[in-house]
């Protein structure tokens, strides 16, 4: 056998292995312990924040999983008008996580600046239920930090409802 033939050998053993682990994690079977049906975050939203002091607030949410953990984890991206952000940038960076069924665990930064200045870092976070295949419910905390990490804000606490965006079809 060449040196070209084994190569060529181990990229396709390589492709097939890689295969199998990936379809032998798309086909684990579901927890014994859900009852019910299971609703995926994963998707675009639209909807609105509701902080006590600001009233409400439209946002759009992108919830993607990560390709290893598909449904259990992943990216979040959330953006709010810039008029409505001020200082900060208008989409705030993320992670999710499930924690149970129907229920997922989320935290999102944002950049804040003092016209070209750092000034700082808005986190958000919070916990989200799916309470159907297209509504999301659920609490958001959010507190500001200097450039340095020091809280510079207490901790305020609102609400937060979402409806998934749903594609249009040419008729």
């Amino acid at each position: 056998m060449t040196l070209t033939s084994r190569v060529l050998a181990l990229a396709v053993v390589s492709v097939a292995v890689a295969a199998g682990i990936s379809a032998s994690a798309a086909l684990q079977p579901p927890d014994p312990q859900e009852t019910g049906p299971v609703y995926s975050v994963e998707g675009s939203w639209f909807g609105m924040t509701t902080f006590p002091t600001l009233g409400a607030q439209p946002t759009f949410d992108t919830f993607a999983s990560n390709a290893q953990q598909p449904g259990r984890e992943g990216t979040f991206l959330c953006t709010i008008p810039a008029a409505i952000a001020g200082e900060m940038t208008p989409s705030g960076h993320g992670s999710w996580v499930r924690i149970e069924t129907n229920r997922y665990a989320f935290t999102a930064v944002r950049i804040m600046m003092s016209g070209p200045t750092f000034a700082g870092l808005a986190r958000f976070w919070g916990t989200i239920t799916a309470v159907s295949g297209d509504e999301l419910t659920g609490t958001m905390n959010a507190q500001f930090y200097s450039p340095t990490g020091t809280p510079t804000s207490p901790v305020f606490t609102g609400t937060l409802v979402r409806h998934r965006i749903e594609v249009t079809f040419e008729q």
